[in-house]
């Protein structure tokens, strides 16, 4: 399985511009993320339904030449979020191949409907939203518990806060919502940053938990621990039921447990045999008239 290093930023979108994109990835490495992930929009709704089982999800950009430079720096990750307003979807996903070819596949929902299926049925590793886009939908209670049994997680944009007062209105009540229905479980900190000057260091990043209703901790966790978690889960999506081999450094001893029982009877066996042997020299010892009468 592929290694990841902390910390994260699971929300970088792409630009044709590879001189933006390399400004973006040199700013990382110096704040210190060591795994990222570029985000590759893609609509949904606005696309024909075609042919049933037609491929209507586009390929991953090519970033190879990207990830040889950064190789010692960054892990390159690829992911894609999907916008869409209903749960026809969810069979476009299935017989999707280049869905496979994406390390993280994100759903943004524009509606309630499609905002209840993510969270319930969307075969997908995260939950996002876009205040630019004007996206102001709250998860209730109950599709935040069953998200989160799920091993879902819901991702939270700090570049739109800084960029637009109103957008910072809107993750703010967003994040509060998290804290309210769910108490905040699951949640990442991404950057959707468009340029540098958007990105904020991890130990930055990790403090807007107090703005956004997380504890201390939770705010750590959203930019190391559970983006770990998340990565894993994406990868076992991807990759299905597997045979893992394990080696062992040292010595390995195999025991059998009916050898170990019959060792276990041995050894009671000679502890008997040792005490009834005791008995006989001390009742040799003692005098004729006061030895033990064996019946």
């Amino acid at each position: 399985m592929e290694q990841t290093r902390p910390f994260y930023d699971f929300s970088i979108p792409f630009n044709k511009d590879d001189s933006v994109m390399r400004a973006l990835l040199k700013e990382l490495v110096e704040l210190g993320y060591k795994t990222i992930a570029i985000d590759q929009s893609f609509d949904h709704s606005k696309k024909d339904a075609g042919k049933r089982g037609s491929e209507m999800f586009p390929e991953p950009h090519k970033i190879e030449h990207l990830r040889r430079e950064f190789q010692d720096k960054l892990r390159i990750l690829q992911r894609i979020t999907i916008l869409y307003v209903d749960v026809n979807v969810a069979h476009a996903m299935s017989v999707s191949l280049n869905l496979r070819k994406f390390n993280l596949v994100a759903g943004q929902p524009k509606t309630d409907a499609a905002l209840t299926h993510c969270c319930t049925a969307f075969n997908g590793d995260l939950i996002t939203f876009d205040p630019v886009a004007g996206s102001r939908l709250l998860v209730n209670r109950k599709a935040y518990q069953v998200a989160v049994r799920r091993g879902m997680f819901f991702e939270i944009k700090y570049a739109p806060a800084i960029v637009d007062s109103n957008n910072r209105k809107d993750m703010i009540k967003l994040a509060q919502n998290y804290c309210t229905k769910g108490k905040s479980k699951n949640i990442i900190f991404s950057s959707g940053a468009a340029h540098e000057f958007q990105l904020r260091g991890p130990y930055d990043v990790a403090n807007l938990a107090f703005i956004f209703g997380l504890s201390e901790d939770q705010g750590k966790n959203a930019v190391d621990r559970h983006c770990r978690q998340l990565f894993l889960k994406a990868e076992s999506r991807r990759l299905g039921k597997t045979i893992m081999f394990v080696k062992g450094n040292g010595p390995v001893a195999f025991s059998d447990s009916s050898e170990d029982e019959k060792s276990e009877g041995d050894d009671e066996m000679e502890s008997l045999k040792a005490e009834e042997d005791d008995a006989e020299v001390e009742d040799e010892k003692r005098p004729a008239n006061k030895r033990l009468k064996v019946a």
